[in-house]
């Protein structure tokens, strides 16, 4: 699922959870709490899943040289999200406390997230028979014949996941 482990999708859900419930408490004056201590739960996911990549990323670093590329593109990719994400939740804090910012300012990071994932949803490969098929059907997007594109002897197949 998006290059996120098991582990990093529990956190996030956990610390989605703990949000859920401060944030009502907030709104309903239940607590006293600021607004970035109501957001702090998915800060310290955040911070907890770039870790856990980054130690994933030395393993692999260091013990399979082979995987080395895959492994920088995944810790760029979590890394990124993640710091979008905390910029995101800094900026809503902070238009919640003093309204300093305008909404579409606020929603900046995540029309940048929405991007990537467009971006990285069209996946360009020279093997399409390495991705699973849905319903046994692959969904392969062939390119036009007068798309000028270099003839390598690869095939130019985008992959739609």
């Amino acid at each position: 699922l998006f290059g996120i482990s098991p582990l990093e999708l529990t956190l996030q859900l956990l610390s989605f959870l703990v949000t859920s419930i401060l944030v009502p408490l907030k709104l309903e004056g239940g607590t006293t709490a600021t607004w970035w201590t109501v957001f702090s739960p998915l800060w310290v996911a955040n911070g907890m899943c770039i870790y856990f990549r980054f130690i994933v990323f030395l393993r692999i670093h260091y013990h399979h040289p082979v995987r080395r590329p895959r492994a920088m593109f995944t810790l760029f990719w979590i890394v990124s999200v993640a710091a979008l994400l905390t910029s995101f939740q800094m900026l809503t804090c902070d238009y919640l406390e003093s309204r300093k910012y305008s909404l579409s300012t606020v929603l900046i990071p995540m029309f940048i997230i929405h991007t990537m994932l467009l971006i990285r949803s069209c996946i360009y490969t020279d093997n399409p028979d390495k991705y699973p098929t849905v319903h046994g059907e692959r969904h392969v997007l062939q390119l036009p014949a007068n798309v000028p594109y270099p003839n390598d002897g690869r095939d130019n197949s985008i992959i739609f996941i």
